[in-house]
């Protein structure tokens, strides 16, 4: 570009605040002829590196310097990818040549270009701030000097160099962990080396470790831990600063199957009427000091994870189902919180404080319900009776406490996946929480809570289990979904957790049960653990931790050291304070963040099992309902817990669109309308177990010959209308903004890849939160 050219061009549209027109400067400067050439393309130039920028319509003023913002990059295809940042209402449209060495979920800064293709801004990553992928999940494939990694995220758009003395001997198609050592640069790949071979097709649970190494999930412990570990006295002595209950009639109720027990309870009927409710937790941290190898292993992991053919611990099994296992007979120490609780369900009264403990009988989750509900009690079980029934008893009075204060009670079933042992799936088990859940549950919500306002009251610096009011845009999104139904959908100004159980309350044996108790979910933002009480939401408690699972959670054991250190203490000097308030802060985002990587992990090795079990049944009718609605398609769920999508290519007795202002799929020709929680007959099409992708057509399709002509025939639409985007502005291929998106608690682009992730995605947030227990 001619640089006196270009100055003078900034030069005339710097002269008055209106700008000029590339007109306005052939007009000034003169130009003619072939001149004029120059000159609109060193215009375009300037406008597309921002150094001009449009004003309005074709005038353009001369931009002060190039405004440039900081992100975080998504790629979406092999041609563009974008920026979501907070510093626009709208995401930066990034081109392929504007990338550089960007990789996906990278955070990056960015300049702003003009757009030559429509308003929507678009940008160019000049910088990388902070890489996201240390580690990355791929194919290994050998060449003859050296090897590549081919990574299973397309959107990371690089493969990586791995040097032949860097291949942990790995062959080609291995499926593999590496670890990236150096970064891409202009004309040069990143560059790695592989950390661990995770298997070969074909491999037993090759698909459960691609997703436990996707996840930056641990496969074993470091030898320093194990080491630590096995060195730990595992004496049990009653001494003086520790409370005797050895005598006290203990029992765990947990599922058949758990080893890590790390909760007991009793109850007693007091001579005041009273309840006095012992919630006994396994003392993990006399065992696990700070800044020990086992604690910052701990720490780093976060939290244990259940995927769905294992257990990831966070403390090494000689601790979470060994010394620190509440197993029946064997002396236990104990952090525990004894409370005396009215008939209203208020604490009088409470002790909190370590003991040693001996457990008299584990229960079962299954056999407390039958001796409860059907009067099947195993003789052994005889004697915990009487106590049971006081504590069934309680846990009524403590629901009934939380409920009238507003507290938010969902009730989603669980479908757990039953593997074989080589880990195929075998059938879906839909599990309900019975009267035995809801009294563990309740004794230990109640614990939780009393220890919160212990710690509160101690005026020193804690860790508190928070649950925000729900955003405004979620709530005015759930009034238009819920808009067709005659129910008090909760004011966005004034929200109340009591608008929600009146809500919830008011659709119970209605036809919109199920939408409404979905859509409530989704309007919720998550629980997360921080250094400001800030209430749970859900609970309508004011104050609220976990104290409870300290074998499995990380924050409970902080809590546990937070007590015992105000107990031994007392309040803290200002800079003590101000140094554990720093320390906790951090701590409870860290654990925030790994309790997120574990929930999606879960999900993902859930939904993987769920695929390989509907695979056999490809070409069979199912009675569904719509769980959600999107500008691609209706996600319906059937009875055994499945959930899979019908693309709008296979809504063939119509023209249909999306109508976001009704949250409903309209037909443009005829006027039907497909609503949240219409029931739906299916045919499952397609399964794809390497996506976890299930695929209905609409409607009993009698043949498999039919459902492939169908398929086929969708498949052909979808490419259609791809190559009709393509010729459109990019602008308009966005049915709403990518990126922009919470109680053990679950995009829209047409390219097939984007499609993946938009799929997974929805699917996601439609499923998130219907475990229970993550409160």
């Amino acid at each position: 570009m001619d640089k006196q050219l270009a100055h003078d061009i900034i030069n005339i549209c710097s002269k008055t605040e209106e700008g000029a027109t590339v007109e306005d400067c052939a007009e000034q400067l003169d130009l003619k002829g072939g001149q004029l050439a120059q000159l609109f393309t060193a215009f375009d130039e300037l406008a597309r590196s921002g150094v001009l920028m449009r004003i309005a319509g074709e005038r353009y003023l001369a931009a002060q310097k190039s405004a440039e913002i900081t992100g975080i990059y998504k790629g979406y295809t092999k041609n563009f990818g974008f920026v979501i940042t907070n510093d626009l209402k709208e995401d930066v449209y990034i081109t392929e040549s504007n990338r550089h060495t960007a990789m996906n979920n990278d955070k990056v800064q960015v300049r702003l270009l003009q757009s030559s293709r429509g308003h929507r801004q678009e940008g160019e990553i000049i910088r990388i701030i902070e890489r996201a992928n240390t580690t990355v999940v791929g194919t290994y494939d050998r060449q003859q000097n050296c090897g590549f990694v081919i990574p299973d995220d397309e959107r990371l758009r690089e493969d990586i160099y791995v040097p032949l003395d860097k291949t942990l001997n790995a062959r080609s198609s291995a499926r593999v962990l590496v670890r990236i050592t150096r970064w891409p640069e202009e004309n040069r790949k990143a560059e790695g080396e592989i950390a661990e071979v995770l298997g070969y097709d074909g491999d037993k649970d090759l698909d459960i470790k691609v997703i436990m190494a996707r996840h930056g999930l641990p496969f074993d412990f470091p030898e320093a831990v194990k080491k630590e570990a096995e060195a730990i006295n595992q004496t049990v002595v009653p001494t003086a600063d520790r409370r005797d209950y050895r005598d006290r009639n203990l029992i765990t109720i947990d599922s058949e199957d758990a080893k890590d027990l790390d909760d007991a309870i009793d109850v007693v009927r007091l001579p005041n009427g009273n309840y006095r409710l012992g919630v006994y937790i396994a003392d993990v941290s006399w065992y696990v000091r700070p800044q020990s190898a086992i604690d910052q292993e701990a720490y780093n992991r976060g939290t244990s994870v259940y995927l769905v053919d294992r257990v990831i611990p966070m403390l090494p099994t000689v601790l979470s189902n060994g010394i620190c296992s509440l197993n029946a007979g064997q002396d236990r120490y104990s952090m525990t919180c004894v409370m005396e609780i009215d008939s209203q369900g208020q604490v009088v009264h409470a002790d909190i404080g370590p003991a040693v403990i001996q457990v008299k009988r584990r229960c079962n989750y299954h056999e407390v319900k039958k001796a409860l509900l059907e009067g099947i009690v195993p003789d052994d079980l005889r004697p915990f009776m009487p106590m049971l029934r006081e504590l069934r008893e309680l846990s009524d009075i403590l629901k009934a406490m939380r409920l009238c204060r507003g507290a938010i009670d969902f009730d989603f079933p669980e479908y757990k996946v039953i593997l074989d042992p080589d880990g195929k799936p075998l059938r879906l088990e839909r599990r309900d929480r019975s009267i035995a859940e809801q009294i563990v549950e309740e004794s230990m919500l109640i614990a939780n809570e009393t220890v919160a306002s212990y710690l509160r009251d101690s005026g020193n610096p804690s860790v508190y289990r928070i649950h925000e009011i729900p955003e405004p845009e979620r709530l005015e999104m759930m009034r238009t979904v819920l808009s067709s139904f005659d129910l008090p959908v909760p004011d966005a100004d004034e929200v109340k957790p009591a608008d929600f159980q009146q809500l919830i309350e008011k659709s119970k044996g209605t036809d919109a049960e199920a939408v409404v108790q979905t859509i409530a979910l989704r309007s919720m933002q998550q629980a997360r653990y921080s250094t400001v009480n800030a209430g749970h939401f859900g609970l309508a408690s004011k104050c609220y931790t976990h104290f409870t699972s300290p074998i499995r959670r990380y924050p409970d054991l902080m809590v546990h050291r937070l007590i015992r250190q105000f107990q031994s203490e007392g309040k803290l000097t200002e800079k003590e304070a101000s140094l554990s308030l720093s320390f906790h802060t951090q701590a409870a985002d860290q654990a925030s963040t790994r309790e997120r990587v574990a929930v999606e992990a879960e999900r993902e090795t859930d939904d993987l099992k769920k695929a390989e079990y509907m695979v056999p049944f490809v070409g069979e009718a199912f009675d569904a309902h719509i769980t959600g609605i999107t500008s691609f398609g209706l996600f319906v769920g059937l009875e055994n817990g499945i959930e899979g999508l019908i693309h709008i290519s296979l809504l063939t007795d119509d023209d249909y669109e999306f109508d976001e202002a009704s949250y409903t799929m309209r037909g443009r020709l005829g006027g039907h309308v497909y609503r949240l929680g219409d029931s739906i007959e299916v045919t499952l099409a397609k399964v794809n177990t390497d996506r976890c992708e299930i695929d209905f057509v609409p409607g009993r399709v009698d043949s498999l010959e039919d459902l492939q002509q169908r398929m086929a025939a969708s498949m052909e639409k979808r490419h259609h209308r791809s190559k009709e985007t393509t010729k459109r502005d990019w602008m308009n291929d966005a049915g709403h903004k990518p990126g922009k998106k919470d109680k053990k608690g679950k995009k829209n682009k047409k390219n097939s890849r984007v499609k993946k992730s938009g799929r997974k995605t929805k699917k996601k947030k439609a499923r998130k939160g219907r475990k229970t227990g993550r409160k």
